[in-house]
């Protein structure tokens, strides 16, 4: 009898009553608007990015096929000085292609100034120092720049050591430097 019990119970919650509208107090919607106005502030844009997918367009441990389809075919290959790789060139970014994964992707300031630089698809602008409001305070502070962490991925935004402006900035696997 018990379990038939328990059964009805857990059962009741799908079966609806034909429908009646309750009539909830004024006195609710008193209170309301600090709750609309927490819930508005939550929905502000968090500008920290807490992982490294991709840079101008290319995603990190893509295929090489998705790039292609994504960039197009490369104005230019040529063989990667550090590594047994290839590098493809575009007008707004390389990236290294190993085994037939892209390993890792640089951006110049020159690229970044024509076509602009979006780290996971939001603006980054290492010259107007957006950097700290979108990465927070380097992991690493190398010689010749700054490093983030998120995970696996590591972002490198190279600086000139006499003028401190931007070099470059790299995308590519922590765990392969």
């Amino acid at each position: 009898m018990n379990v038939i019990i328990l059964l009805f119970s857990l059962l009741s919650s799908y079966v609806t009553p034909s429908e009646q509208r309750e009539q909830a107090p004024v006195s609710l919607f008193a209170v309301q608007p600090q709750a609309v106005l927490a819930f508005e502030h939550s929905l502000g844009i968090n500008a920290y990015i807490s992982s490294f997918d991709s840079l101008a367009g290319a995603a990190l441990y893509a295929p090489e096929e998705e790039l292609l389809q994504s960039k197009g075919t490369p104005l230019n290959i040529t063989a990667d000085p550090w590594q047994e790789c290839l590098e493809y060139h575009y007008a707004d970014m390389s990236a290294g292609i190993c085994g037939g994964i892209v390993t890792y992707i640089h951006v110049s300031p020159a690229q970044a100034g024509l076509y602009g630089l979006k780290l996971n698809e939001v603006t980054l602008n290492p010259a107007d120092n957006n950097v700290r409001e979108l990465l927070g305070k380097p992991d690493f502070i190398a010689d010749d720049g700054d490093v983030y962490i998120r995970g696996n991925e590591a972002l490198k935004i190279y600086r000139n050591p006499v003028t401190g402006e931007w070099d470059g900035i790299d995308l590519f696997d922590a765990n392969a430097s």
